[in-house]
């Protein structure tokens, strides 16, 4: 009688041994110039084949939507621009009414100063018979502190 023991399964990695489904069977698709003279290490790849160049997928209706979204938004800023500087007008207006307000009543200011300035007053109070006694600082004694 023949007996035989088990086969014992050695650890070989993740795929067991067998090549990855996502690893690419060839490494270049494109041919080398070699003419099978040489070997085709540092030669050159053969570009004659003919290359895709795709595009993006622009369709007549996202051309005609896209147009027409820059049209709007150029509609809304040119709108924009306008009633900015129609308030900018409106604003210069203001700001020179304000300054021609602003002169007259300095002007006015200046002639009430000068009506009612200490000039003006004491050549009054001189009119009227008043008599000018100097500074107001000066020492006045009581006669009973008199000596």
């Amino acid at each position: 009688m023949k007996i035989e023991s088990p086969a014992i399964k050695k650890f070989r990695g993740i795929s067991e041994g067998t090549p990855s489904l996502n690893k690419k069977k060839r490494f270049s698709p494109r041919t080398l110039l070699t003419d099978g003279s040489a070997q085709p290490h540092g030669r050159r790849f053969n570009t004659d084949q003919k290359r895709k160049t795709k595009l993006p997928a622009f369709t007549p209706w996202k051309v005609v939507l896209a147009s027409f979204l820059i049209g709007i938004c150029g509609i809304i800023y040119i709108g924009h621009v306008f009633s900015t500087q129609q308030l900018l007008m409106e604003v210069n207006q203001l700001e020179d009414e304000y300054n021609k307000a602003l002169r007259l009543y300095h002007e006015q200011r200046l002639i009430y100063d000068r009506l009612t300035g200490p000039k003006e007053i004491y050549q009054h109070a001189r009119n009227q018979g008043f008599v000018n006694t100097g500074p107001a600082d000066q020492i006045i004694y009581i006669q009973s502190q008199v000596k």
